[in-house]
This record gives structure tokens, C-alpha cells and sequence, in this order.
């Protein structure tokens, strides 16, 4: 059955559950009383040494879809919520928790948003059940005796072919939580490719330089995507113990990524010919995930980690140009990921807190090549990190210090590296009082090189343009140093000012190496430093009782990308969103300026999308919410943006085209009902995902 059909048979079906459901449920003794409202201007935002607090509405929660959202309508000054994506105000990731569990992007989906009693967000937490996160939104829910829920969110997405139907349950008896989850994604469009204007400096063997251009414009694309994604989640939890086991599967399956069109050169050089591209792709894992929590006597606790997960992934593509050869190229690839991770800590009360940390981490390829280029690698990497960290705290005040050290030790077939890399955390926060707040941050790690970077084989993807990898690759060293400064001067207006620095060290990036019949892209290391700075404002408005919300984003970045690309860049970011609640009704509308940014240290491109923007309008209560979108509404054409990149030898521009900058409509649904008398929420079963596969990049 097709996903639309689904979804509209559910929509039609789903008034009848509700009847049903509504039905079944116990009605109050004692006789309703209808009384007049009465509007209380509580304090709904407070800092504090440790973490800010905020407590969401109810308009908000009944208007929120997932968790996501709900913090996107909280217009929560320290955090950039876009989409799903949740980052600090300086750009960093933010770890999400429900109840001091970790929480995956489908946990969030899942949750009753009527039981979110605060939303509380934390920097570099001594907490031992946050597992060392460094930026932390957790999620507190309202505690049930026993009972179950089902929920079912739907999402029809008309000009861009997008359908998404997730069931999610949960029943709870005693100290035991059992989730069982289950979604799946359907996704069609013929546009989504790219157009790429390349300029070649061959060197030649009289040491001359050929210079000319390569122009490769899409004329047609098919581009399908499907997965499935089961879950089964076990919790026990008492006062001192908790046991958390999750086990998942991940389906995702890409059977067309297909695209034709036609190549020109300047000069003529080079005739003029037509190109066919057939791929597809998919991946398949199974997942375990554990979470064991253990609070001992004498102010001891222990925190322990399992994780496994296998995934099996193939891809394939045929590359035609009509008067050349064609380019067969295929490949699958086998990945193994073992992690324990293991966390003790001892609390001195008002002397502070020590821990204890040991992580290691280790993954398995096994990658076969076919095409173009013939090839089985077998790949390891092991990383072992022991740290040990020490927290104080007092009324107004909150520090942290932490040092350790990276082994990372790797094995491509007969090659061997290793290398030892220190890591350290330093914050401290300060909090005037419960509404002033700042804090500084400084972290050195170093990052650990993909698998799919690392394989030397030689793969022809058209006449002129071949790739390897590099199996000799080291971790870089990567520095964080943050400045951020939170104040509330009334409960009305709120803002987060804010600059950070990341640099990476010693990074590999992507180099193109000249010949007289093409470009090789290889990666080199050391290569040229890569610093990106962020500064700016994030600022939060509430008026007419907090019915109508303005949230502001001013953040302008500054990249510096070393040898090869040796550029410099700037660009100014903004956000803007306004929200409306009358009744049960809400509406908001959003528009996000034209975004620069770079697309990492190793590809070394920039990127420049046009400006997004969509309005809403939504009806909800603690049952329904209905969602009507429109977004893009006076944009007609299906170009996104350009991504560019320079070097000595080889230069791009692609113009990137896809559905999401498009005019599009988007109708989403979710409908939650419950049985027993209390229900425990939260923490919902989650979507596993696999490993990345150690297929060449």
C-alpha cells in the first residue's frame, strides 16, 4: 500500500479511536464546575550556577508537535533549534535527554508534550547519567504510577512527495518501562541535483599547464528513498538503579539516484557529448544500545555504557558519457562497532565532585571494490581514553576541569598507526543571580579519522576526475574556546550574546593532483590550519501574556580555510520568528536569510543557499495537534544555493538544486491516547542507526 494511502486512511480512521478511546477513559465523581480564567504572569525563565530553567506553557505544548518543536516555540535564547537540528547559540551540538536519559531524534518525536513540565538546559554537567555530554537539554516529564500511551505522528509533504507515519508505544508497570516503536519514510523527486562548472590545469610532461573548462548541466534526475526502522526499548528504574536496553534495526534503501544531461568544454577542445548516471545505494544494521546507571553508597555512583551495532552497505553506480567508455563502479562493505564506556564518581559534598572516566571504541571493516577498480580492505580502529575530571560548586558559582588522553591505534590491511593525543575541558560559570549568567569554555580533543577516508584504491568516476583515500591518516587536534553571556532583565525579554572559536590542527583535507590526463582527488596530511568563528545575539521577546513571541538571530561567521582552498571568508546570518497563540490556535511564520558556511576541513567548499521561509498555522490540545504548512511561497524554481572550492590545480562551482527551497505544503498530524490510570511518558522508544561503512568517501 502506498504511503498516501496510509496516511489518508489513518486521518479518516483516527476519529473513531478517538471516541473509542475517549469512551473507556475514567470519568471524575465529583461534577465539573465552569470557572472564570484568571491569568497569572508566572516567571517562566531563571539561570543559575548550574543550569537554566524553563517552563514551557500550555499553548506552547499543545501547539508542539515533538520536543523539537517544542523548543523552537520556547524560543529558548541559549539554543538554535532549525528543524530538527538543535545546537548551542555558538553553533555547538547539543546532546538531548528525557528525564536524564539520552534521547534520539525518534525519542523526541515520540513524546507527550502535555506531560513536559520544564525544559532545563545545562553546560558541561558534573551529572554523572549525562555521560560526560558537554551541551545538555533534558527534558522533565510528569511521573505516572503505571499505565501505557500510543502515539502516531504523520506527515504529508505535497509538491516534494514526502510521507513519514511513526507508532509509538509504551507501557509501564512498577520499576519496569517497556517501548515498542516503529516508522517508516517514503520520498520521490526528480529534483534534487546539481549542475558542475569545473576549470582543469593539467600539467603536462613540457611542464606546461592545459587550462579548460568542463560544464555539466542536468537535464533530467530520479531520486526515490525508503526505509523501516523497528524498535524495542526495556527500562528498569528504582531510586539507585537504572538499567536501559535498546535494540533496533535500520532499513534504508536509495533505489534511484539517477541523472542524464549533456557536457561542453571550453575551448572546443573536446567534443560536446551527452552523460548518463544510474546509482543506488542502501544500508541495513541492527543495533544494541545500553544504559546502566548505579547510585552507590557513600556518595559513589558508577555509569556504564555497552553499545554494539553491524551494518551491511552496498552502492553502485554506472557513469556514461555517449562517446567515451562507461564507468562501472560498485562496492559493499561490512562494519562492526563495539563501545564501553565507563564512568565512576565520587562526590565530596560541598568540596566538589571527582570522576573517573575510561571510553574505547572499537570498529571493523571489511570493504570490497568492483569496477573500476578491484580491491578488499580490511580495516581496524581501536580508541582508548582514560580521564579523570573534578566539578565545585556554590551557590552562584560552577567549574569543571577535566584531563585525559586519545590512543588511536589503526589497521588498513598491512598498514599500522598509532598516536596518543591529550584531551581537556576547562568551564566556568557564573551566574549574578537568577538572571544573569555568563560562562567561558575551552576544549582540546582530537578527532578520529573515518574509515572511509582511509582506503588507497584508485577509483575512475569520468574521464577526467579519479579518488583515493589515504591509509596512513592520523587523528588532528581540535581547539574550542567559547564566551557566552545570558541575561532575563524581565520575564518578557530574555538574550544570549555569544563568540566561539573552533581550530583544527594537523587536519587531512582533500587534494587535487595534476596530470596530463586528469585530476586525482587524494588526502593529504598536514595540510593548512582551519579556524571558523562565530559571534552574534540570540534574543527572545514575549507579549500580550506571552500569546504572541518574537525570537531574533544575528550571527555572523568568519571562516579561515588554510592549504589548499587558502581562502578567507564572511558572512552574516540571521534569523527571524514571530508566534501568535489564540485559543487553541497558533500560527507563526519564519524567515532565515541567505546562509554562507563552510562545509567542513575536509572538503574545503563554501556554501551559499538562498533564504528559507514558511508560515504556519496549527490547532492542538492535549490530545490532536494538526499542522498546515506552506513554505517558500513565492519561489517557483528548484535552485538551492552554489557550493564552490578553489586550489592550485582544480576549481568548482556546483549549482545545488533540490525540493526544500521550492514552494511545498506540508499537512502533519499526531494523536496520542493513553490507558490505565497513570501513564509513565517520556524516554520513547528510538530509531537505531547503524555504522558508517568504511566505503571510500
Amino acid at each position: 500500500m502506498k504511503p498516501k494511502l496510509l496516511f489518508v486512511i489513518l486521518i479518516a480512521a483516527l476519529p473513531s479511536v478517538v471516541s473509542l478511546a475517549q469512551s473507556q477513559e475514567p470519568t471524575d465523581s465529583i461534577d465539573a464546575q465552569i470557572l472564570n480564567e484568571v491569568v497569572v504572569e508566572a516567571n517562566l525563565q531563571s539561570v543559575s550556577a548550574t543550569k537554566s530553567t524553563y517552563i514551557p506553557t500550555s499553548r506552547q505544548k499543545n501547539a508542539a508537535q515533538t520536543g523539537t518543536d517544542l523548543l523552537s516555540r520556547m524560543a529558548i535564547p541559549q539554543l538554535s533549534v532549525i528543524g530538527d537540528n538543535v545546537s548551542t547559540a555558538g553553533g555547538q551540538s547539543v546532546s538531548l535527554f528525557i528525564d536524564f536519559l539520552p534521547a534520539s531524534e525518534q525519542d523526541i518525536q515520540a513524546m507527550r508534550m502535555a506531560d513536559v513540565k520544564r525544559v532545563e538546559y545545562y553546560d558541561y554537567p558534573s551529572d554523572p547519567r549525562f555521560q560526560g555530554a558537554t551541551h545538555v537539554v533534558n527534558f522533565i516529564m510528569q511521573k505516572y504510577d503505571y499505565g501505557g500511551y500510543f502515539k502516531v505522528l504523520g506527515k504529508e509533504t505535497f509538491v516534494s512527495n514526502i510521507s513519514q507515519l511513526s507508532l509509538f508505544s509504551k507501557f509501564q508497570n512498577k520499576k519496569m518501562t517497556y517501548d515498542i516503536a516503529l516508522g517508516g519514510y517514503y520520498s520521490y523527486c526528480s529534483h534534487d541535483y546539481s549542475n558542475s562548472y569545473e576549470t582543469y590545469r593539467l600539467l603536462q610532461l613540457d611542464g606546461t599547464l592545459n587550462i579548460f573548462e568542463r560544464n555539466s548541466v542536468t537535464t533530467s534526475a530520479q531520486y526515490r528513498r525508503n526505509y523501516f526502522w523497528p524498535t524495542f526499548k526495556a527500562v528498569y528504574q528504582s531510586d539507585n538503579i537504572t538499567i536501559e536496553n535498546t535494540l533496533g534495526a535500520n532499513l534504508d534503501n536509495y533505489p534511484k539516484e539517477n541523472s542524464s544531461g549533456s557536457i561542453s568544454f571550453i575551448p572546443d577542445d573536446y567534443p560536446q557529448t551527452d552523460f548518463i548516471n544510474d546509482a543506488h545505494h542502501k544500508s541495513n544494521s541492527l543495533t544494541y544500545k545500553g544504559n546502566w546507571y548505579f547510585n552507590l553508597p557513600y556518595n559513589n555512583s558508577i555509569t556504564f555504557r555497552p553499545y554494539y551495532s553491524y551494518s551491511h552497505n552496498t552502492q553502485s553506480s554506472l557513469y556514461q558519457e555517449l562517446q567515451s567508455t562507461e564507468y562501472d563502479n560498485g562496492s559493499t562493505d561490512d562494519t562492526h562497532d563495539f563501545q564501553a564506556n565507563l564512568q565512576f564518581q565520587h562526590s565530596f559534598g560541598k568540596y566538589g565532585d571527582l570522576f573517573g572516566i575510561f571510553i574505547s571504541n572499537f570498529i571493523s571493516n571489511r570493504t570490497n571494490y568492483f569496477g573500476t577498480a578491484q580491491a578488499f580492505d580490511r580495516q581496524k580502529n581501536l580508541r582508548l581514553g582514560p580521564a579523570v575530571k573534578y566539578s565545585y560548586r556554590t551557590d552562584k558559582f560552577y567549574g569543571l576541569i577535566a584531563v585525559g588522553l586519545n590512543y588511536d591505534y589503526s589497521n588498513f590491511n598491512d598498514i599500522t598507526e598509532k598516536s596518543s593525543v591529550p584531551l581537556a575541558d576547562l568551564f566556568l560559570q557564573y551566574s549574578f543571580n537568577d538572571k544573569n549568567q555568563m560562562s567561558a569554555e575551552f576544549h582540546h580533543m582530537s578527532s578520529m579519522p573515518s574509515s572511509g577516508y582511509r582506503s588507497d584504491v584508485i577509483i575512475q568516476s569520468n574521464p577526467l576526475m579519479s579518488y583515493t583515500g589515504n591509509p596512513y591518516l592520523k587523528p588532528y587536534k581540535t581547539y574550542d574556546v567559547g564566551l557566552f553571556y545570558t541575561m532575563m532583565p524581565t520575564k518578557k525579554f530574555s538574550f544570549t550574546a555569544f563568540a566561539t572559536l573552533w581550530t583544527a590542527i594537523d587536519r587531512y583535507a582533500f587534494l587535487y593532483e595534476p596530470s596530463s590526463e586528469g585530476i586525482l582527488r587524494s588526502i593529504g596530511q598536514p595540510v593548512g590550519g582551519y579556524t571558523q568563528v562565530y559571534y552574534g545575539l540570540n534574543a527572545s521577546l514575549r507579549l500580550l501574556n506571552n500569546s504572541l513571541i518574537l525570537f531574533g538571530r544575528f550571527a555572523p561567521n568568519f571562516i579561515h580555510d588554510g592549504y589548499p582552498a587558502n581562502t578567507d571568508k564572511h558572512f552574516l546570518n540571521y534569523w527571524l520568528q514571530a508566534q501568535y497563540f489564540v485559543k487553541g490556535w497558533n500560527f507563526e511564520f519564519v524567515y532565515m536569510s541567505r546562509t554562507g558556511q563552510s562545509d567542513g576541513p575536509i572538503p574545503g567548499s563554501w556554501t551559499i543557499d538562498k533564504d528559507y521561509y514558511w508560515a504556519t498555522i496549527g490547532w492542538g490540545n492535549q490530545h490532536w495537534t494538526i499542522k498546515g504548512i506552506i513554505a517558500n511561497i513565492f519561489r517557483w524554481n528548484w535552485k538551492q544555493g552554489t557550493k564552490s572550492f578553489r586550489s592550485q590545480y582544480y576549481d568548482y562551482t556546483k549549482e545545488v538544486f533540490s525540493q526544500d527551497y521550492h514552494v511545498y505544503f506540508q499537512v502533519s498530524l499526531t494523536y496520542t491516547f493513553g490507558f490505565g490510570k497513570k501513564i509513565e511518558r517520556g524516554n520513547e522508544a528510538e530509531q537505531q542507526t547503524g555504522t558508517s561503512s568504511g566505503i571510500l568517501k
